[in-house]
């Protein structure tokens, strides 16, 4: 049981998380209301997906990790999954930096191709969110895995309410996702129940208000 819960925790690295988002919402069935706004991402072309996909991948999964293992390497944190929390300060200002660095990236670009609004607001969403947690961290230690389901989570549930049409199972992964992770955490002692709970409800509020309230045709 503990070797599951251990590769739980692998597969639903924090930085996979905006990325496995976007794959859930660009290739599960869903329409956006149109009288609201047209930021579907369901309906984008395969290769602007691909593009898009590939461009997060640089931003939240690459860079950053390139960063915790050159950080790992200097001794300035003891393993990839920062359990000490006095060593969290650094990797969090750094992966905040990255997202927003990628949301100037979307909103500076020069290409006239409409993007849906979440292509700039999930990054702006996890630049705050990781910014409050890194402060956060200074008085107690957070989940960073269950503020990883938060981000999913909070993005999907901002899509889905402003959907005409959405596959339910939709929903059903966000829910399914968040438990495993959380369960896992505890399971494991990395976190106790109250950490977990605040780690996911912080982020997926956070997301989900900005994710939902961003403007169209920004």
């Amino acid at each position: 049981m503990k070797l599951v819960a251990q590769i739980i925790s692998w597969v639903f690295v924090p930085l996979f998380m905006p990325l496995y988002a976007l794959l859930i919402l660009m290739f599960i069935p869903s329409r956006e209301d149109y009288l609201i706004n047209d930021d579907s991402l369901f309906f984008l072309s395969l290769n602007l997906k691909l593009s898009l996909l590939f461009i997060f991948f640089i931003f939240s999964i690459l860079a950053p990790g390139v960063t915790l293992i050159i950080l790992l390497k200097k001794g300035l944190i003891s393993n990839i999954e920062i359990d000490d929390k006095k060593q969290r300060l650094i990797p969090l200002l750094i992966t905040a930096f990255y997202c927003l660095v990628l949301y100037l990236f979307f909103v500076l670009r020069t290409s006239n191709i409409y993007l849906p609004k979440y292509i700039y607001a999930l990054p702006l969403s996890g630049f705050i969110t990781i910014g409050l947690f890194a402060w956060i961290n200074f008085y107690t230690k957070i989940s960073l895995h269950a503020c990883g389901t938060g981000i999913l989570t909070g993005l999907i549930y901002a899509y889905c309410s402003q959907s005409i049409y959405f596959d339910f199972s939709l929903l059903l992964i966000a829910v399914f996702i968040t438990g495993l992770v959380m369960s896992s955490r505890i399971y494991l002692n990395k976190h106790t129940l109250p950490q977990v709970i605040y780690g996911f409800a912080g982020s997926a509020i956070i997301v989900y208000f900005i994710n939902f309230f961003y403007p169209t045709g920004f």
